[in-house]
């Protein structure tokens, strides 16, 4: 008990008056979700992509974090790129957002693989709970103009900037979020700043065909250039393109096991579990994510030359 007390504190030091730390959502399986941190991946693959994600953080903590994502990114040749939809659900302690992007990359041939430079607009609502604050003389703090009002809620709007390069082989990326640095108040002087948040991330395949395996490293870097650098690293092994393991590693925070299976051509579901490693894991039960990935295309056959349609004759 003291120590959910400690953390709910710590929670209301940091969201209390103007907020400046990291504030995006992070998944241990990035790599599987790409498009929802950069949106220069939007028709890269060439394929429709839509993904399914949920995580549960610190397990074992009342209201610890959770999240859920659903996204899809489309590619349209008559665009030359790709559209994405983005929808995230993050919920922590007595606070909630909700975001929903929309964007656009364009795809260019360039060398052996290819270029996506991609942009998207964010609009993020942010609620405050029915939250009860109580303060060392009793009181619920209701007078106090720097403290977020039960039931506040203020919506932003936000755009997302990312570049993509990829072959058969490797990948690498670029992006940043919440360009805009909005805004959101929550109460008389209650604020809510967005900070500016960096990714850097590339990855490579490395075929083994006598095994029927595929080794592949990824790393990704992210920062919000006021906290301590975030660095996962992680390495997978895909068996005959059907099981996949894998380990990984987050700094100061996780080490993580990971696990799939291409349950069809199209569609594979992967799961993770974060072992803390921090001064939470003697309370922390770890994290849980899960993520499914549905992948096709839709063929439009070609026309047939000499022949056409009748509405009276079909």
């Amino acid at each position: 008990m003291i120590v959910r007390k400690l953390f709910f504190a710590t929670l209301y030091i940091v969201f209390t008056g103007t907020v400046a730390a990291q504030q995006d959502v992070q998944y241990t399986q990035y790599y599987h979700n790409q498009v929802g941190f950069n949106p220069g991946v939007a028709g890269s693959s060439g394929s429709i992509n839509l993904n399914v994600g949920h995580r549960s953080q610190w397990v074992g903590f009342e209201n610890a974090p959770t999240s859920q994502n659903i996204n899809a990114d489309i590619p349209l040749a008559i665009l030359h790129g790709g559209l994405l939809v983005n929808i995230v659900n993050d919920q922590i302690g007595f606070f909630q957002d909700i975001a929903a992007a929309v964007g656009y990359a364009y795809q260019l041939e360039l060398g052996p693989g290819k270029l996506g430079i991609g942009l998207s607009v964010d609009f993020k609502n942010k609620n405050v709970k029915a939250a009860q604050w109580i303060y060392p003389d009793g009181t619920s703090g209701s007078s106090d103009p720097s403290i977020f009002a039960p039931n506040a809620t203020a919506m932003t709007p936000e755009m997302n900037f990312g570049a993509y390069y990829s072959t058969d082989l490797w990948y690498g990326g670029l992006s940043t979020s919440r360009l805009l640095q909005s805004e959101a108040n929550l109460g008389a002087t209650a604020a809510y700043k967005s900070k500016l948040h960096y990714y850097l991330t590339g990855g490579i395949n490395i075929p083994f065909r006598d095994l029927e395996l595929v080794l592949s490293p990824n790393v990704l870097m992210k920062s919000d250039l006021n906290s301590n650098i975030s660095l996962d690293i992680n390495i997978n092994a895909l068996i005959q393109e059907k099981i996949y393991g894998g380990l990984g590693y987050r700094n100061q925070d996780a080490l993580s096991v990971m696990a799939g299976y291409q349950i069809l051509p199209s569609l594979r579901l992967a799961y993770s579990y974060d072992i803390t490693t921090s001064s939470l894991s003697a309370y922390s039960g770890g994290s849980h994510e899960i993520f499914l990935n549905y992948s096709f295309n839709i063929e439009v056959p070609p026309r047939i030359q000499g022949s056409y349609r009748n509405i009276r004759f079909l």
